[in-house]
């Protein structure tokens, strides 16, 4: 009976309980004093009469002579006369045997004096006449013919049906009264609880995360403080929310957004939460047995860990720190950083190094050996010394261009060359840069050819030169025996070149790589091409200075295909 512990049942109950508490007693007091009032009121009408009835007898001279005009008086008042001489005769207006037996009793009396003085003449009460209560007075009388005494009796009827009445009417106003309490305390108690209810709904509401909420405040009292007093709380914890919310946003969008993987454990091992690195390194299998155990040495000797381990041909470093909470170690948290990438690129740098060496070493040991050859005097003929000369210069020349080459590559990337932005046809520029192959290709049976409208655009003409230079370069290194083309398209805002050879293609693997600064491609498959790997860094960046992007499509054994798209207009860029 849940209705029961309500506070308006308990409101209402406390309210009727104690107005019926204060009205059934003042029904008593009023009762109490409405009988006392009219009985002290019979009390005056009897002693007065008393004295009416002792002034007849004492005008007659005896008993005798005076009872019948006293009897008179009295039954006038509806009163009960007895008159009794020292000679115990008897004078009434009752029968002799009920005067004896009521003097009698009357004897027996405890009489109170009248005025509260002590004397002979008093009144008391008769409780057993006729078996209703009713009021005595007794007087002593003197007379000529002798002394007696009086006893007038007074039935109290006519004060307790007056006495009945006032009692119906006090508990017609006490029932009233009730009645009307029980009206108003429960709209009392309704309208205090009302409000009460509302802030209840909204506290329910605010604990399932509703802290945008306002309530009205409909008083001044305290329950309308009350409704204040949650505003302020729900605007406060709203605002708790909301910073809790962004800071959560914040750490969830670090995580997200971070290289590296982060992965939380629990006190006991279980995995609690994880980012998108941490996600694709599990790939829906269990944790790997090296983070369980290194979980589990940091949980025991509370310091931070490194190790590093290879999984499916990915090099990781995995750092796991214990987690504390005042003092109190609560789990762990593991960062797992992929280190392939690095390892490729210091590979790779250690590849270049040793590709430029050798590139740099051939020269100049050709260099050496000729100039030395002419210097000891070892040829035979002039024509032999020209030839040497001859040699010595093409090997210069390839060293300058290799020296050219990097230089060009640290400028662009140190961002210390700025682009001269011409018009540029892209027909007559993509046929003048394949003039300088024509021979090459003859030599490896290779034709050239463009296709496409002859498009203007905006572009440093000497860096794009060395763009599509390098890139025809490329394709006729790998291509033997087949085609090359360059192949123009556009859009509303952007030009396409394509360079589309038929040559060895490009291993899967090393798309991702081929524009890197350090890269060049699997050596066996390249052995006897010469290059050093920093023909396509260069092409990047010159392609990335003006806005654009490069990408490759190749497949092994299939040729591939370089496409470069440029936005038609330029505004002024540093490489």
């Amino acid at each position: 009976m849940k209705w029961l512990q309500s506070v308006v049942i308990k409101l209402w109950g406390t309210i009727l309980l104690l107005v019926s508490v204060v009205l059934i007693a003042l029904t008593i007091l009023l009762l109490e004093f409405f009988n006392s009032f009219h009985i002290e009121q019979e009390r005056g009408h009897l002693a007065k009469l008393g004295q009416q009835v002792e002034t007849v007898f004492q005008a007659h001279s005896g008993i005798e002579e005076g009872s019948s005009t006293a009897v008179e008086i009295t039954d006038i008042y509806g009163a009960t006369l007895i008159a009794k001489t020292q000679d115990d005769s008897v004078e009434a207006n009752i029968s002799q045997a009920k005067a004896n037996r009521i003097i009698k009793e009357l004897e027996r009396q405890n009489w109170k004096a009248i005025d509260g003085e002590e004397g002979e003449t008093a009144i008391g009460n008769y409780e057993t006449f006729d078996g209703k209560a009713a009021l005595a007075y007794r007087a002593p009388l003197i007379t000529n013919s002798g002394n007696g005494t009086i006893y007038l009796i007074e039935q109290l009827t006519n004060i307790e049906q007056a006495n009945e009445g006032a009692r119906q009417i006090i508990q017609l106003c006490v029932l009233l009264a009730i009645i009307g309490t029980t009206v108003f305390a429960f709209f009392l108690s309704t309208r205090i609880t009302a409000p009460l209810r509302t802030i209840r709904q909204a506290v329910v509401e605010a604990g399932e995360g509703k802290f945008d909420q306002s309530l009205t405040q409909r008083s001044r009292d305290e329950i309308g403080d009350l409704a204040l007093a949650f505003n302020e709380m729900s605007s406060q914890l709203n605002q708790y929310v909301t910073d809790l919310d962004k800071e959560r946003h914040l750490l969830s969008s670090i995580l997200r957004c971070m290289a590296d993987g982060v992965l939380t454990f629990s006190k006991s091992g279980e995995l609690l939460a994880t980012n998108p690195p941490a996600e694709a390194f599990l790939a829906g299998s269990p944790v790997p047995d090296e983070l369980i155990e290194l979980f589990q040495t940091v949980m025991k000797e509370e310091t931070e860990m490194t190790v590093s381990f290879e999984r499916e041909g990915r090099f990781y470093i995995i750092i796991v720190s214990p987690l504390l909470e005042q003092e109190e170690q609560i789990g762990a948290v593991a960062v797992l950083r992929d280190m392939t990438e690095a390892q490729q690129l210091e590979k790779m740098r250690a590849d270049f190094v040793a590709n430029v060496s050798h590139e740099l070493r051939t020269p100049l040991v050709m260099l050496q050996g000729y100039s030395e050859a002419i210097v000891d005097g070892m040829t035979e003929s002039d024509e032999a010394t020209k030839e040497f000369a001859s040699i010595i210069y093409d090997e210069s020349q390839r060293l300058s261009r290799l020296v050219n080459d990097l230089l060009d590559l640290a400028r662009m990337e140190a961002g210390y060359q700025e682009l001269r932005i011409e018009a540029i046809e892209t027909v007559s520029f993509a046929q003048r840069v394949i003039k300088k192959f024509k021979q090459m290709g003859r030599d490896k049976q290779v034709t050239f050819s463009v296709s496409g409208p002859n498009i203007i655009f905006d572009a440093d003409p000497d860096q794009m030169e060395q763009v599509l230079t390098n890139l025809l370069g490329n394709a006729l290194r790998y291509t033997e025996n087949g085609e090359i083309k360059i192949k123009i398209d556009e859009d509303r805002e952007n030009i396409t070149l394509s360079v589309i050879d038929s040559g060895d293609g490009i291993p899967e693997e090393d798309l991702p790589f081929v524009f890197d600064r350090f890269y060049k491609a699997d050596k066996a498959r390249t052995r006897g091409k010469t290059g050093t790997g920093i023909g396509l860094a260069i092409v990047a960046n010159v392609v990335r200075a003006h806005g654009g992007e490069v990408e490759v499509d190749s497949r092994l054994g299939e040729g591939a295909t370089f496409r470069i798209r440029l936005p038609k207009k330029q505004r002024k860029r540093t490489l």
